[in-house]
């Protein structure tokens, strides 16, 4: 009696251990749940979104796709109430990092335009700088964020840099091929001929980082076709990056070939060797420039940029307007 009662005692022992270990493992994975949750709250409501969704997608599994793209609306919709929150409690909507990054900087770089406007309607500042002279408009061009440009120049922000050695927002959009926020920017009188040391006029970033369609804007809008950075044209560098239809846009505005720069060199000497912009600016050299060309750039420099607006408004044919607007 004695060995079969020791031998069932183990198997009822082994069962409450069993009921037991689940309960155990039921009560642990419920505490790390909640102190997760805890957890990503505590990351959102300071800021962080970052580090609360990878919490989450390390946690419970979630894959970036179908899942993130339905949420989008539903998270958006939960910063800007956890903002506007924030602002009732008396969150100051201009309160800086170390680095002076804003609210408003933070909202434009994430084309968060719902929240940029309720951080401006409850009194940020438009024209802040960060350390570096970071604006929220160079954040909203470095995005290409056109309902966050809009908003702030529509509030009293300035669409061009105060000092030189700001970071240009129109250099920026230039530089990353956002067309419309150039043309946001020009139609707001941003300087199209604006120069910094290192990055020269917007034409020449545009030619330098080939976007065609940022040169096209800033050459509508009266950019100079031959001011570049320092003794370098836009042409020198579209033909060094071997643009070629940069280069004949450049050349139908009225590019010189024969500027050098400060080495002497010629835009046909500086293009890569056997390249098409090479051999279109050789053949382009030993042609006569048509008489049409050389009066539509006469009358448009006789115009002057600040008055290019008005060559619809001429009393001549549509044809013509047309051609004068390079159309």
């Amino acid at each position: 009696m004695s060995e079969s009662s020791e031998e069932l005692r183990p198997f009822a022992a082994q069962l409450s251990n069993v009921y037991f270990t689940i309960l155990a493992l039921f009560c642990c994975k419920l505490f790390i749940r909640i102190t997760l949750n805890l957890l990503t709250h505590f990351y959102i409501i300071k800021g962080n979104r970052r580090e609360a969704a990878r919490i989450s997608a390390e946690f419970y599994g979630q894959e970036h796709g179908e899942k993130d793209h339905r949420h989008t609306e539903k998270m958006n919709q939960g910063r800007l109430l956890a903002l506007k929150t924030l602002i009732t409690q008396g969150h100051s909507v201009n309160a800086l990092t170390i680095d002076h990054v804003s609210p408003l900087h933070e909202a434009c770089v994430g084309n968060h335009v719902a929240c940029a406007r309720v951080l401006i309607d409850a009194g940020a500042n438009v024209n802040v700088s960060t350390i570096d002279g970071v604006t929220p408009v160079f954040n909203s061009c470095s995005a290409g964020s056109v309902p966050c440009l809009e908003l702030l120049l529509e509030c009293g922000a300035r669409p061009q840099v105060l000092a030189p050695c700001q970071p240009s927002p129109i250099h920026e959009a230039a530089s990353r091929g956002h067309s419309q926020c150039v043309e946001v920017l020009i139609s707001w009188g941003a300087d199209v001929d604006y120069e910094t040391r290192n990055m020269g006029t917007p034409l020449y970033t545009s030619c330098r980082c080939r976007e065609f369609v940022c040169a096209r804007k800033l050459l509508d809008g009266g950019a100079s076709v031959q001011r570049g950075r320092l003794m370098e044209t836009p042409l020198h560098a579209a033909a060094q990056r071997d643009s070629l239809s940069i280069t004949k846009l450049l050349l139908e505005f009225g590019a010189d070939v024969n500027a050098r720069n400060l080495s002497l060199k010629r835009p046909v000497e500086v293009a890569s060797p056997g390249g098409l912009t090479e051999g279109f600016l050789l053949l382009y050299e030993a042609t006569p420039r048509s008489l049409n060309q050389l009066c539509r750039q006469q009358i448009r420099e006789c115009l002057g940029r600040t008055r290019l607006h008005l060559i619809p408004h001429l009393p001549l044919p549509t044809a013509v307007i047309k051609f004068l607007q390079y159309r």
